[in-house]
């Protein structure tokens, strides 16, 4: 079990974790209450702000392990979306705290969505003084068994190469569309047109718009 606190330290609930690999749901948390709303919360949010200070850097993983783990590896400045699909709520909570969150979710299928969801929501928020980032891990590794694998320096090093959110879209973007024919192209524009719409500050707009068609060379 996995205390829940609030910005002040309070608990708010519990959460908890799957034993057996495939065991289903993977994470389970207290029943949402009028104090308790997990797409409003994050896991560690409040040990990583002990010090009082703004964080330079706030990563954000998917479960509670995770977070254990890389705290552990002397990434203290480490929170969990709960398991749950990253929110809104929750990315205005981490750009109050911090000018830079980098992104990293599970090396699977199911982590791969909710990192491109996780873009989706990051384009709301996209503006000057602002850094999303996205690292990547191997096939079905976690940052908890990553870190217990590797060791915290090949963590630190997939760290110095994680994307921005710029170039996380264009990763996404040549991942689900085939540039290289006409039908692609127009998939891959039109999917460009919708994310770039997710974008409210117009200059990030206006130059995200710019770097696709550059990329993709689109008229």
């Amino acid at each position: 079990m996995f205390p829940i606190r609030n910005a002040r330290g309070e608990i708010l609930g519990f959460g908890g974790r799957a034993i057996q690999s495939g065991d289903q749901p993977k994470y389970l948390n207290s029943p949402e209450t009028q104090l308790f709303h997990k797409g409003s919360e994050l896991y560690g949010l409040y040990e990583a702000r002990a010090g009082g200070e703004r964080l330079t850097r706030l990563i954000v993983v998917e479960g509670y392990l995770d977070v254990i783990a890389l705290a552990q590896a002397g990434l203290t400045e480490t929170v969990a979306t709960l398991g749950t699909a990253l929110t809104a709520e929750q990315v205005q909570k981490l750009v109050g705290v911090s000018p830079e969150i980098v992104f990293c979710f599970d090396g699977d299928a199911a982590g791969r969505r909710a990192s491109f969801r996780a873009l989706e929501t990051a384009l709301h928020f996209a503006r000057d003084g602002r850094s999303f980032r996205f690292l990547g891990l191997p096939q079905d590794e976690d940052p908890d068994s990553f870190v217990r694998r590797e060791g915290p320096q090949a963590f630190h090093a997939r760290l110095d190469r994680s994307r921005s959110l710029s170039e996380a879209l264009f990763f996404a973007l040549e991942k689900r569309f085939d540039p290289k024919t006409i039908e692609g192209r127009v998939a891959l524009a039109r999917e460009a047109q919708r994310l770039a719409g997710l974008v409210r500050d117009p200059l990030y707009r206006e130059l995200l718009v710019q770097g696709v068609t550059e990329r993709f060379h689109l008229p």
